[in-house]
Parts: structure tokens; C-alpha cells; sequence
């Protein structure tokens, strides 16, 4: 009988539950029951013997994919099955809600937003990925806010849930396997709330996690700020907005008088300015989850 992800977790207390399995080398990925995923296996604390034979269940159960551009990004292989200078890996992960859709027509369709691309597949029943070369000066070369607007057409016409993951540009000399593996881990980070992430959206939670979860001073004022969850969407629109007030009063549809109010009030309080972008940062990285 196969373990389910609380089980895998009782074992081994650090799996992750993930919706791929990961390339990272770091990891053994397992495939959890009725599509549950899989359940990723920080290799450090293992045993010798446990090691092995956890690959060897990750061997027998591991998708079969022949695809080349897999192989490489995987580092199953050290070549490239075609030349490029540049190029970006997007991730997507997609669940129909209507079992009649056609998985072929939603690719092309997706398939449609990209000027050109080196490869694009299905790794499982709902991951696939995309391969695209850099084109200098290619005015058609897609944007995250381009990928959001025509995904979210997508959802009604194919009655779906999509995320996607716009990877960063990669110069061929770059260790694309482990950096590949890298956004495989950001992309599993996203919560499945939010349609569109890239590197940029995702820098601040991603990277500062390890410092934040063991940080008594970060969550000592993340509980001192959850106290007044009314000024949680101030603080998101002035970050957004890189601080100016007119362009968040804007977004939250208040006067600009309104929200310059609501940010003394916030500093009456806190002693935090949200005009002063260092304070605005902190407040936006203690909101972060």
C-alpha cells in the first residue's frame, strides 16, 4: 500500500509535499497516491542504506519522459539538444476541472503566447514546461503581466486552474540543471492562490524563509503587526507602488487625504513611517507568508 504525505511525514518530519517532483539532486521525489503529487526527501539526514533504497523506489516509480530538453535540464545528460545563447524555462501547472477538455488543445493554445520556442511538454498530467530562447529586441517577447492577462482568459475557456512560473533568462555557459532544480523549488514555494510568479515576485519570500522562520525579533513584530490586519492592504499597495501615494490611493480606492491619514495613524502606532521605504519594506516582509 502506498504512503500518503502525513505518513511519509511521520518518517521523515522535513518531506515536502510538492506538485513535481523535484530535479534538485538535493531531494528524492516519491509519487504520493491518487495524484496527490509527490513527496520530496531531503537526502542529508538519511542513512546509507535508506538512501538507497529510496532511489531505488524513485527509480521504478519515476515518470518516463523522453524528452530531450528534459534530460538536459534534469542533468541527465550534458548536452543540449540544440544550440541558444539565452534562455528561459516557464512552468506551468494546470488543473482541468472538466475531464472532457482536451489536454492537446489547451498546449497549442498555450503554445500560442510564445514568438518561438526550443520545446514544450507535459511532464506529468498537469506540469508542463516550456523551453524559449532570448530574442534581442524581440518586441513579442512575453512579459509576466502578458502571460497573466491571456492565462486568465484561458481559465474560463478551459475550464481550468493555471499557474505559471516565468523562469529568468539563463546564458548557456550557467549551470542550467541546478538552476533549473532552483526554480523548480521557488515555482513549489507559490501559493496556489497566485495565478503568476517569476523570480522578481518571489526574490523576498524565497530567499529570506531560512532567516525569517528562525528570527524571534522578525516574528515577535510579524505577531505585533497581525494585530492590525486593517493596514495590511496599505502596506501592499505602497510596496506595489514603490510608494507613491497617489498610485496606491488610487488602487484602494480611497482619497489620497484618506490614505495619508491612515499612514500617520499607522506611525502613531508603530512608530514605522510607510513613507520611508525601508520602513515600507520591513512592514511588507513581515506580512510576507
Amino acid at each position: 500500500m502506498a504512503l500518503d504525505a502525513p505518513a511519509w511525514q511521520r518518517i521523515y518530519p522535513t518531506a515536502m509535499v510538492v506538485a513535481q517532483p523535484l530535479s534538485d539532486p538535493r531531494y528524492i521525489s516519491l509519487p504520493l497516491p491518487a495524484k496527490g503529487g509527490y513527496i520530496a526527501i531531503d537526502r542529508h539526514p538519511l542513512s546509507a542504506s535508506e538512501t538507497a533504497l529510496l532511489e531505488t523506489l524513485a527509480q521504478e516509480q519515476a515518470p518516463r519522459i523522453k524528452e530531450p530538453w528534459y534530460a538536459f535540464l534534469t542533468g541527465q545528460t550534458t548536452d543540449a539538444p540544440q544550440s541558444f545563447e539565452r534562455l528561459r524555462v516557464v512552468q506551468l501547472r494546470v488543473t482541468m476541472k472538466d475531464a472532457s477538455v482536451s489536454r492537446q488543445d489547451f498546449m497549442a493554445a498555450v503554445t500560442g503566447m510564445f514568438p518561438r520556442l526550443l520545446a514544450h511538454f507535459w511532464v506529468d498530467q498537469s506540469y508542463a514546461l516550456f523551453v524559449e530562447p532570448d530574442q534581442e529586441k524581440d518586441p513579442d517577447q512575453q512579459k509576466l503581466s502578458d502571460f497573466a492577462q491571456v492565462l486568465a482568459a484561458m481559465e474560463t475557456d478551459f475550464y481550468a486552474n493555471i499557474q505559471i512560473y516565468v523562469g529568468n533568462f539563463w546564458q548557456k555557459d550557467d549551470p542550467l540543471p541546478a538552476l533549473f532544480a532552483e526554480e523548480q523549488r521557488i515555482f513549489t514555494s507559490v501559493k496556489a492562490t497566485k495565478a503568476e510568479s517569476d523570480l522578481a515576485t518571489q526574490s523576498l519570500a524565497y530567499f529570506t524563509t531560512p532567516t525569517r522562520e528562525q528570527s524571534a525579533v522578525y516574528q515577535t513584530l510579524r505577531q505585533r503587526l497581525a494585530q492590525m490586519p486593517e493596514y495590511a492592504e496599505v502596506i501592499v499597495a505602497l510596496y506595489h507602488h514603490q510608494g507613491n501615494m497617489t498610485s496606491a490611493a488610487k488602487a484602494l480606492y480611497l482619497h489620497r487625504n484618506t490614505l495619508q491619514y491612515r499612514i500617520d495613524k499607522f506611525q502613531e502606532l508603530t512608530g514605522w513611517s510607510l513613507r520611508d521605504m525601508d520602513h515600507l519594506t520591513l512592514c511588507y516582509l513581515l506580512l510576507i507568508d
